[in-house]
This record gives structure tokens, C-alpha cells and sequence, in this order.
């Protein structure tokens, strides 16, 4: 065996003790310094004593991240499983454990120094509550070897309190110390009792090299685990330059301020000379307007003048013919006066007037004629009885006497009101009938479409309690009806459980773990509403353990869930089914399949709607439902049609026509009738005496008269004209007087707002007599027209000042500017007062911070990156002088570190160049070259890459969250040395003239299982080596740490050689070393370990462990050769 090349100070695991973890009840295990080898068949244990250590190793009580991850990835054996000894899980995912009853387990692992001797203890101890699974813990620490009694109290496990006191009593409190804090034990852990660990890369190297999968690259490992981190502190030089940074954006804001300004200004000028253009054309404007009005105001005067003439002519012309019509009218009168002496008009106005009587008197007839046609439809109609068929038959022949027509109006209102009842008995019938087909038709399209229509105030309350135990709990918890959760086994007595439980089926149903709150949400329901509703206390109803009797109605009912059937088998398990009388009397509650119970000595029928339209249990339910709603809709229909025939019959009748009037209004039409003749009569007369009265000269006198009246016409239809003539005038003479005051108003209010402009004025003087024919109206809509275009052009150039202000005040938020002022003055100002700044005073000082920020960047960030890239490539040329000294069979394995291959590695050379030197004093003031950082020659080659390096170191300013922390990221990822260098392993194959180097990074999943291995067990005993410093000299005084490697089926793919190479490197490192295998392996361990465990557990309830010096090597084989202790054993 080759000699170990680590100095042998360190700390070795020589014994762990276990009580009541798992199938283990109490057991301390002794370990070999160097090679111990853990064996037996899958599921023997092995992984149970790994997963305690590692509880103890990381501080870590959870586990769900390492335990038994050896034997399956996807494993989720918890801290429970492990106290408690899960021995079951039945089908139901129920647990079964060996320990019951409430216990204390420990878990202590003892760490002995290998150059003096000196042991101390860390580990863990649990209090566990099996009735809630409540765990307890307390992480500890004493010095000194294990406990003589196991960490036991007589026959068992010493509780957190026990520890406490024992070690409050038997230790110092300098050499004990206990916390249930993870966190400050495992810091605690790894500074002082494992000799300063790195607490977060150790127990993911640990944790990773178990199962040893390497699900992680072999450039990413050699990263992580042979170069660590350094922290490289930027902040100062990241002040420095941020400061510069800060100065030269200030500066550089500035101009470009100025620039923004200016542009400003410029566009500003253009929207000024379009407002003054604006100007001038809106003076013209208003100038041409009062022109105008001027205009105006002479012609309404003229006007005015014209139409005062033609009105007095008008006036003269109106007196005239008033003169005439009087005349006329006198000539009238006295003919009128000559007819009138002879009786002649008198006569007229008599015959009028008896014209006018008749008239009235035929109207009568007309109504009374209408009304003896409309009666007799009433002789058609069955209710119309003889005596008021006879008093209709009066009353056509105009017989009737007022008594008579009083009771045919009577007789007639009867037959009315009793129609008018029939009517709405009828109607009131078919709405009733229509109200049940609608609800029956709305159950069945519910059932039709897969619900069972249940009342509508039931699933209100199911809603509403479904809703409430969302808030109360959290969780969407079902609430059932109590038939949908039940079956009937046969259908001979389904009717027989629907009808007896009745309303019971439709209880409200929810887990017995949320029957509480549900009771307690359905206080909360209106009781005048939901009185029908009832909630099932399902926690206590399933814990009652009723009688059920031979024979019970409950045996022909399944449940959905178990928790039901108690409720069911008190509810039915004591009515028995029955097929006769003598039976039903036999039982104090008996039931046949025809639905009649017997019930404390009675016998009845069950309501049939309980199990028919009201059934819901059972799938078939709703099919039988639907038959019976298509049946009942069937027969409302039927009973329907006659009701509605009723009804139309009904207001037929009563829209016929009837003696609405009162009876005298009729005996009046009547007397109007029997006096039409004498009336006729009496006409005759009159005409005959009209026409002796014409034979005697009124003839030409009527003549003579209505031919002055037709003059006298012609002339007051003159004077009419006339009249018009004249309003027409006075209106026209007041219209130019109005307009001309409101002109003259119009032109003064003109004439003040115009402020005169001397300059203006004789422009337009000078330009109007140049025109050939001056209209004030056409001058001024032409200037309007220029107005309306310059308008146009000053709001473009408005837009454009507001754009470049807009994009001005975005980029300059600070600058509390309005952007649609119409003038810009602030921004003059603004301008003025930037042009004054000294700004070379500015460029002076980001000089000066220039110099301090290229001082504090070469020592802050570039002499600690090159220095720290240097460190690791020394720690590289380190282990590769460990390795190179070690075979791993005939194989031969180097690190290989260098320029990362990608594109951060343009910067390797940056940092590790020679001409890499520079004194700030060189630096000139010129602003442009602040931030040339390097020498000449270096500045050459990198001065592009130094300056983009740095604008990293920059946070952006006003950024959004998602930027900053993009910005922490590239910061974090440029600080780190890392980044600028790749990592691999290259197999180093001697020929006989030259070394062949292979890198791996490539090829590692080329080769076969074994091969490819390999270099990943270089990595990682690399990897703890430099976790462990062991390569470190003897003379560099150091707590000594662990060198604890476990691997789990580590060697699963590697031959005996392979296995013996990989064991003599470990040994070769000087680690302590804890290997698994099962036994079928056993052969290819036993001869390179230095102890041997082997693990049993036939009944899967209990660990056995045998322990094998290497003495006993040769019993342990003989073993193995025999087969049978051996196997008994295993």
C-alpha cells in the first residue's frame, strides 16, 4: 500500500450510538480510522445508519432532501417513519409503526482526535408524541467520549430533559453546549467542532457524493469544489467609479441639455414668426370688418328713409277705401230693412230651426234601429231566457214601456255578471294549471339534463353552506344530499326505503371532520325559509353503533361512504320488510314492498309522492321521475282544453252589445220617433208660405242687396291689402332701424377692442385702392382664408415644439416645465443659465476622480482578480502533484484550468497581461481619455474591454426592480474570478514516446459505465480533499477536521480492480471512509477494506448488525464460501 501523502492530524468517526431509530433500538456501531465497508440485501438497513449520521453531519431535522436517496431518487421517507419504525401502509394509507407509545430516540456520533486521542460528541435527541406525531429535538455537544449508559436510562432512551440535567451536572458549561436551532448549531458545527468546514459547500458535497449520480457537469463540479469562491469586496472601487461616473454623465446630461434646449428655442422661433403673421392677418380682419359695418350702418339709413315715402303713400291710399265700404254698408243696411217688413227672414230662421229639430230627431231613429239589430245576437245564445226573448221582441216592434225596458236591462246585467264569473272561475283554473306545467316542465328539463331537481330552497342551502365552508376552512368541501350518496340493492323495495325515509333523503351531507362548521353555518340560514332543511351531524351520527335487526329494511340500502351506514342502519335497521298483515303485526315497526307500514300499532299507507314524484334514490330514480312528469304534463294538458274553451266562450259573450244606457235615454229615442211626423208636417208649411213670400217682389230685393254686399266685399278685401302693405313698410322701417342700432352697437364694440397698429393701418391703405373693385366682405373672407392656412402652419410648428418638449421633459423629469406654454421663457432662462455653468470647473474634478477611480479599480477589483486567478491555478499544480502521485489503476488523471472558452474568457488576458501597470499621476486632463486606465501598450489591446468591464460596475440610473437586479447578477457574475476561466479533467495515457492527454468534459459520456466513473471519483476525492484541507503541511497549525467520505453503491458499475484502485486512492488521501455495497458485491471490498458491517433484516421489523475486524476477514469469507451461516445472516 502506497504511503499516504496528508499529515494524519485529523478528526475520525470512531463510533455512533442509536437508540429507537427506526428498526434499530438501541446499537453503537465502532469504526475503523481508514476503509469500514457496509453490507447486506437491499432494504437491510444500510441507508437507515447513513441518513442518521447525516441528520446529525448537517443539522438538518427535515431529510426530505437526503434520506435514502441511495436507493431511490424520488424516495420520501420522512423524519417520522424513521422514529415511530413504519413497518406498514395499508390500502387504505394507513400507518403502522413499531413504537406506540411516547419515546425519546438519540443520535450521537463520537469524534476522536488521530494524534492525541482527545474525543468529544455531537449529536441529536427527540421527544416524540405518537398520538399528534409532535417531535421534540435538541441538538448537543460535550467533550469527552460516548456515555458508559448508551445515552439510556435504564431500558430506555434518556429524554431531552434527562440530557439536560445529566449534562448540566456532569459537565462544565464550557465543554457542553445544546440548542433546538438548525441554523446555530450547524454554524456552531462546522466553525468550531468539525475544525472549520465551509458550512454551505460541505453538506452539498456530502450530501451529493451518497448516491454519487454526479447529476451535475464534471466543469461545474471541478468549479464549485476545487476553485471556491472568493469574496472579492468591490465596493469601494464600485463608489470610485460610480462617483467619475456620476460627474461625467452630469456633464455629458448638460450639454446635451443644451443640445435639447437649443432645439427648443429654434422651433420656438418658427412657431413665433407664424404667430406674428397670425397677427397681422387677423388686424386686417377685424379692420376690414369695421369697414364694413360702416358701410352698413349708411345703407340702413337710406333704406329707412326710402320706405317712410311709400308708407304715407300707402296710409292715404287705406283712408280712401274706409270711405267707400262705409257707403256701401249704409246701402246694405236699408235694403235689409225694406225684406225685413215683409216677414220673409223670420220665416227663413223658423224653417231653420226645424230643419235643425229633425235632424236630431232621425238620430234617434238611427240609434234605435243599431240597437234592436244588435239584441237580437242575444236570441243565439243559450243563456238568454223566454222572458227576456220576449222583451227584446218589444223592444224591436217599439212596443215597450219603460217598466218592460227596465227589466230587459236587468235580465240582461244578470246574464253578464254570471258570464263574467264563469270567466274568471275558468281563467283563474287555467293559470293554476299553467303554473304546475311550467314547474313540472322546469323539473323535468332538470332532470332530463342529468340533475335530479331537487327543491330549489334545498340547493339554495347546499350553495350557500358549500360557499361558507370555503371561507371558514380554506378548502372546497362537498356537500351532498343524502340520496345521492345511497342505493337500493333490489327494486322490489326501493318504494318501500324512498317512501319511509322521506324527507330524511334529502338531509345535507358533509365529511364528519367539517360537520361541526357545517352546523354552525346553517344557525346562520333564515329559518322562516329553510325550516325544511335539515344538515346531518355526520362526526357523531358515524360514530353510533345501532342494533340492526334480522331482516331489516336497512340491509336492501348501500352507501357511498362508510360513514353513512351507522346513520342508515338507525334509521332502518329496525323496520322489517314484510310481505303480509300477520307479519306486519308480528314487528313493532314492520314495512311491505307495496309501501304499507305498521308503525306503534297502526297501519298506513305511505304518501305515494314520496316515492314517486318526490324519488331521488339511486340512478333510476330520475328516469322514473321523468315517466311520471311526462305523464303529469300529459294529463294537465287534457284537463286544460275544456277550461280554456270556457274561458274564450265566456268573453265572447261578454263582448256582445247590451242596454249600456240607462232605460230613459231609450224612452226618450222613442218619443223622438213618434214625434218625427209632425215635425214633417209642420216643414211643409213653412216652405209653402216661403215661396207666396217671393212671389210678391222680395225676390229682387235680395238681388239688388247681395250685389252691394259683393261690392262692399271687393273693397274690404282691398283694404286688407292695403293693411299688409302697410305692416309690410312698418316692419321693413323698424328692421333697418334694429339693424342699423345693433350695426352701429356692433361697429362701436368693433372699434374699441382693435388696438390700433399705426403700421397696419397704412399697409391696408396702400393695398385696398390697388384692387379694382373694393368689397369689404370678399377682402376680409380672403384674409380670413390666410389666417385659417397660417393657423395650420403655426399648430405644426406648435406640434413640433411640443414634440421636442415632450421628449425634452421625459428625459429630464426634474425640469417642472409646462410643455404647452405658448411662450418660453422658462425654457430661455433654463438655457441662459446652462450656458453660464463653468463646466471645464467639472471637467477639472472628474479628472481628479478619474485618478482615484483607476487607484481604487487596479487594487479593488484587477490585482484581486488576477491574484485570485493565480491562487487557483497554484491550488490546480497542488492537486495535480497529490494525483500524479496516486494511480487509479493504470490510469492517470490532471485539472486542467484555464482561459474560459466562452465568451467572458475575452477577458482573461486583461487581467493576467504583464503590462498591466499604471500610475494615475500619467493621466491627462483631456476629458475624452479620463478613463484610459492602462499603459499605452495595454490601453491599445484593452482599453475597449476595460471600459465595458467597468460600465457593469455602474448600476443604471431610475431603473426598474428587474433591471437593478439584473444588474446585481452581472455584478455578482464579473466580481467572481470564475467566471473568467474553464474548468476540466484530462486522462493523462503513456506510450512508450510520448503522454496522450484526453480531455473529459467531452468524452466522460463516451465511455463505458466503469471508465466513465473514474475521473468523477478524481473530482470528487479532489473535491473533499480540498474541503478538508489535507493538503495542506503538517507545520501549518489548524484544528484538525473530519475526513469522513461516504459513498452508497459506489462501485456499482466498476470489476474487483476497478474497485481496489478506487479504495487505495481514498486510502491514499488519508480519508476515513464508509462504503456500501450489497452483498453480491462483497467479494470485490472485502480484501481492500479495513472493516466489515454486515446489515440483516429478514422480518423487515428489526436491524441486526455483525461487526468484522480484518482478522476475522477469513471467518467472514469462509462464510460466504459455505453459504450458510453466512446467509442466515444476511
Amino acid at each position: 500500500m502506497e504511503q499516504k501523502i496528508a499529515n494524519d492530524r485529523f478528526l475520525a468517526l470512531s463510533r455512533i450510538c442509536l437508540n429507537n431509530w427506526h428498526y434499530i433500538t438501541k446499537r453503537t456501531l465502532s469504526f475503523n480510522d481508514e476503509i469500514n465497508f457496509f453490507t447486506g440485501h437491499s432494504g437491510s438497513g444500510k441507508s437507515t445508519v447513513i441518513d442518521a449520521m447525516q441528520i446529525v453531519l448537517y443539522a438538518n431535522t427535515d431529510g426530505r432532501g437526503f434520506f435514502n436517496k441511495a436507493a431511490a431518487d424520488d424516495s420520501d421517507r420522512s423524519l417520522i417513519e424513521y422514529l415511530r419504525g413504519m413497518v406498514n401502509i395499508g390500502e387504505n394509507n394507513e400507518f403502522s409503526y413499531l413504537r406506540n407509545q411516547n419515546f425519546s430516540s438519540t443520535i450521537v456520533l463520537e469524534l476522536k482526535r488521530s494524534d492525541t486521542g482527545q474525543c468529544q460528541c455531537v449529536g441529536i435527541v427527540f421527544d416524540v408524541e405518537t398520538g399528534t406525531n409532535e417531535i421534540s429535538r435538541r441538538f448537543f455537544w460535550h467533550k469527552g467520549p460516548m456515555w458508559d449508559n448508551g445515552y439510556r436510562g435504564g431500558k430506555r432512551t434518556m429524554s431531552i430533559v434527562e440530557i439536560e440535567d445529566y449534562l448540566q451536572a456532569n459537565y462544565s458549561r464550557e465543554d457542553y453546549f445544546l440548542t433546538s436551532h438548525n441554523e446555530r448549531f450547524r454554524r456552531i458545527l462546522y466553525d468550531s467542532y468539525l475544525g472549520g468546514l465551509d458550512s454551505e459547500k460541505f453538506p452539498l458535497l456530502f450530501k451529493r457524493a451518497i448516491p454519487f449520480r454526479m447529476n451535475i457537469k464534471l466543469e461545474d463540479f471541478v468549479k464549485e469544489y476545487i476553485c471556491m469562491e472568493q469574496d472579492i469586496h468591490i465596493e469601494d472601487m464600485q463608489e470610485s467609479v460610480m462617483q467619475y461616473g456620476r460627474m461625467r454623465k452630469k456633464i455629458e446630461d448638460t450639454c446635451a441639455e443644451i443640445q435639447s434646449l437649443k432645439q427648443i428655442e429654434d422651433r420656438f422661433l418658427t412657431y413665433a414668426d407664424k404667430e406674428q403673421q397670425i397677427e397681422k392677418c387677423s388686424y386686417f380682419v377685424q379692420k376690414l370688418e369695421i369697414l364694413q359695418l360702416q358701410s352698413e350702418v349708411r345703407t340702413l339709413a337710406d333704406r329707412a328713409k326710402l320706405a317712410g315715402e311709400d308708407l304715407k303713400k300707402q296710409v292715404q291710399a287705406r283712408s280712401s277705401v274706409d270711405e267707400q265700404i262705409g257707403e256701401l254698408t249704409r246701402q246694405s243696411d236699408e235694403l235689409l230693412r225694406r225684406i225685413a217688413s215683409t216677414g220673409y227672414e223670420e220665416l227663413k230662421s223658423q224653417l231653420k230651426s226645424l230643419n235643425e229639430l229633425l235632424e236630431q230627431l232621425g238620430k234617434s231613429e238611427a240609434r234605435w234601429q243599431q240597437t234592436a239589430t244588435a239584441l237580437k245576437r242575444w236570441e243565439e245564445e243559450d243563456i238568454t231566457s223566454n222572458q227576456t226573448l220576449w222583451d227584446m221582441e218589444e223592444f224591436e216592434n217599439r212596443t215597450i214601456d219603460l217598466e218592460t225596458l227596465e227589466r230587459l236591462k236587468k235580465n240582461m246585467v244578470s246574464m253578464r255578471t254570471d258570464t263574467e264569473k264563469q270567466h274568471q272561475e275558468a281563467a283563474a283554473a287555467v293559470r293554476e294549471l299553467k303554473k304546475q306545467e311550467k314547474q313540472t316542465r322546469d323539473e323535468l328539463e332538470k332532470l332530463r339534463s342529468g340533475s335530479k331537481a331537487y327543491p330549489k330552497y334545498l340547493e339554495n342551502a347546499r350553495s350557500y353552506i358549500q360557499r361558507r365552508l370555503l371561507e371558514k376552512t380554506g378548502k372546497s368541501v362537498d356537500v351532498h344530499v343524502l340520496a345521492d350518496l345511497l342505493d337500493v340493492k333490489r327494486d322490489e323495495w326501493r318504494n318501500a326505503v324512498e317512501g319511509y325515509l322521506g324527507n330524511n333523503k334529502l338531509n345535507l351531507v358533509v365529511s364528519p371532520k367539517y360537520a361541526r362548521a357545517a352546523l354552525e353555518i346553517y344557525g346562520e340560514l333564515d329559518k322562516k325559509e329553510y325550516f325544511n332543511v335539515a344538515v346531518l351531524d355526520t362526526e357523531k351520527a358515524s360514530q353510533n353503533q345501532p342494533q340492526v335487526q334480522k331482516g331489516a329494511l336497512s340491509e336492501e340500502v348501500t352507501v357511498r361512504d362508510s360513514y353513512l351506514k351507522p346513520y342508515i342502519d338507525l334509521l332502518l335497521g329496525k323496520v322489517i320488510k314484510c310481505n303480509t298483515i300477520d307479519e306486519l303485526r308480528e314487528c313493532r315497526i314492520g314495512i311491505t314492498s307495496g309501501c304499507m307500514l305498521y308503525h306503534t300499532f297502526r297501519l298506513q299507507h305511505i304518501n305515494p309522492d314520496n316515492y314517486t314524484k318526490f324519488a331521488y334514490i339511486g340512478k333510476d330514480s330520475v328516469r322514473r321521475r321523468i315517466r311520471l312528469l311526462e305523464q303529469e304534463l300529459a294529463s294537465l294538458e287534457e284537463k286544460k282544453k275544456p277550461l280554456e274553451e270556457t274561458a274564450r266562450e265566456s268573453l265572447r259573450i261578454l263582448a256582445l252589445p247590451w242596454l249600456s244606457a240607462e232605460p230613459t235615454e231609450y224612452m226618450d229615442w222613442l218619443n223622438d220617433i213618434n214625434s218625427y211626423k209632425a215635425k214633417e208636417r209642420e216643414k211643409k208649411k213653412l216652405i209653402q208660405k216661403l215661396e207666396l213670400l217671393k212671389e210678391q217682389n222680395v225676390d229682387q230685393l235680395e238681388r239688388d242687396r247681395q250685389a252691394v254686399i259683393t261690392l262692399c266685399d271687393g273693397k274690404k278685401r282691398e283694404r286688407d291689402s292695403l293693411n299688409v302693405l302697410i305692416r309690410d313698410k312698418e316692419r321693413e322701417i323698424e328692421g333697418c332701424r334694429n339693424k342699423s342700432i345693433d350695426s352701429q352697437s356692433l361697429l362701436t364694440s368693433k372699434e374699441r377692442e382693435l388696438k390700433q397698429n399705426p403700421d397696419y393701418d397704412n399697409e391696408l391703405s396702400a393695398y385696398l385702392p390697388s384692387r379694382d373693385t373694393v368689397r369689404y366682405d370678399r377682402e376680409k373672407e380672403t384674409f380670413i382664408a390666410r389666417c385659417s392656412k397660417l393657423s395650420e402652419a403655426r399648430e405644426a410648428a406648435f406640434q413640433e415644439l411640443l414634440t421636442v418638449r415632450t421628449s425634452y421633459i421625459r428625459t429630464y423629469p426634474n425640469r417642472n416645465f409646462t410643455v404647452n406654454a405658448r411662450d418660453n421663457a422658462a425654457y430661455d432662462r433654463l438655457l441662459s443659465d446652462l450656458k453660464c455653468d463653468n463646466l471645464e470647473e467639472y471637467k477639472q474634478k472628474a479628472t481628479q476622480q478619474a485618478k482615484s477611480a483607476v487607484e481604487h479599480f487596479r487594487d479593488d477589483f484587477m490585482y484581486k482578480i488576477r491574484s485570485a486567478i493565480r491562487e487557483a491555478l497554484i491550488r490546480k499544480d497542488e492537486l495535480n502533484r497529490i494525483i500524479s502521485r496516486l494511480d487509479f489503476g493504470k490510469d492517470k488523471y490532471q485539472f486542467v484550468i484555464g482561459r474560459n472558452k466562452g465568451p467572458d474568457g475575452r477577458f482573461y488576458d486583461m487581467f493576467m497581461d504583464d503590462s498591466l501597470d499604471i500610475n494615475p499621476a500619467d493621466l491627462n486632463y483631456s476629458y475624452e481619455n479620463q478613463m484610459d486606465l492602462f499603459t499605452i501598450e495595454h490601453e491599445k489591446q484593452y482599453g475597449d474591454l476595460m471600459n465595458e468591464l467597468i460600465s457593469i460596475f455602474i448600476p443604471p440610473e431610475n431603473a426598474t426592480p428587474e433591471q437593478m437586479d439584473e444588474a446585481r447578477r452581472n455584478m455578482d457574475k464579473y466580481s467572481d474570478y470564475r467566471t473568467y476561466l474553464s474548468f476540466d479533467m484530462q486522462q493523462l495515457i503513456q506510450n512508450e514516446d510520448e503522454v496522450i492527454k484526453i480531455r473529459l468534459s467531452k468524452m466522460i459520456k463516451k465511455n463505458s459505465g466503469g471508465e466513465g466513473q473514474n475521473p468523477l471519483y478524481v473530482a470528487l476525492l479532489a473535491s473533499f480533499a480540498q474541503a478538508y484541507r489535507i493538503n495542506l503541511p503538517s507545520k501549518v497549525e489548524r484544528n484538525p477536521t473530519i475526513r469522513l467520505v461516504v459513498l452508497d453503491e459506489a462501485f456499482s458499475k466498476m470489476d474487483g480492480e476497478k474497485v481496489a484502485s478506487c479504495i487505495e486512492l481514498i486510502r491514499g488521501l488519508g480519508f476515513q471512509a464508509i462504503i456500501s455495497a450489497t452483498n453480491d458485491k462483497i467479494q470485490n471490498y472485502v480484501e481492500n477494506v479495513d472493516k466489515t458491517f454486515v446489515f440483516a433484516n429478514p422480518n423487515k421489523k428489526s436491524i441486526s448488525i455483525q461487526e468484522f475486524e480484518r482478522e476475522r476477514f477469513v471467518e467472514l469469507m469462509q462464510d460466504i464460501e459455505d453459504g450458510d451461516e453466512f446467509a442466515e445472516t444476511l
